[in-house]
């Protein structure tokens, strides 16, 4: 009879040491999945913060024309698209300012690059335009600087119509004409207050 308890009781230790080893593989293989997960969440919080959703370049310029929107909360993009307008005028305004400049240092004219790191409020982000506008702002500028203003008529026009292509491809109503506010004329100037 004491064979018998004690085989029963050894069977009973045996049952409840594999029971305890299966839960404690359960808790790691959850543990680990637990891990994954924050993990994901983590990076996708952090997409989300950064100013373009963890989007550059040629990307952001594909997710804002609207050629590539998979996989992206359309709230988010919305909020984006909100902030494109900024990062789109800063990168005009600083290509039409480098060829400004390279007409004035008289520095023989160069392809302008159409990536360009925009600094905004939320912070860093590269930018992309297509080659020919970018060529375009950028002429605009060195043609500005080596013309009399009398003369920007014609140089407008080319900037509005190149901003114009810009602002439609990306899905934005333009409040107002590139040339407005990146050539303004000297009238203009003196008809406003503090310019």
């Amino acid at each position: 009879m004491d064979a018998l308890l004690n085989a029963l009781m050894a069977i009973g230790l045996l049952l409840v040491l594999i029971l305890v080893i299966y839960l404690i593989d359960r808790v790691n293989s959850i543990e680990s999945e637990t891990r994954k997960v924050v993990s994901t969440l983590n990076e996708s919080a952090a997409k989300l913060a950064t100013p373009s959703m963890g989007l550059s370049a040629k990307k952001l310029w594909d997710v804002m024309t609207g050629r590539s929107t998979e996989g992206l909360d359309p709230q988010a993009i919305d909020d984006l698209r909100s902030r494109y307008p900024i990062i789109l005028s800063k990168h005009a305004e600083a290509l039409y300012k480098d060829g400004f400049k390279d007409g004035i240092l008289g520095s023989p004219p160069s392809d302008p690059k159409n990536t360009k790191d925009i600094v905004t409020a939320k912070g860093p982000v590269e930018s992309w335009i297509p080659t020919a506008q970018a060529n375009a702002l950028y002429q605009c500028g060195l043609s500005a600087s080596q013309t009399p203003e009398a003369e920007w008529g014609p140089i407008r026009a080319s900037m509005d119509e190149a901003g114009q292509f810009l602002w439609s491809k990306a899905q934005l109503d333009a409040t107002s004409p590139l040339s407005e506010w990146l050539m303004p004329s000297s009238s203009d100037d003196a008809a406003t207050p503090g310019a």
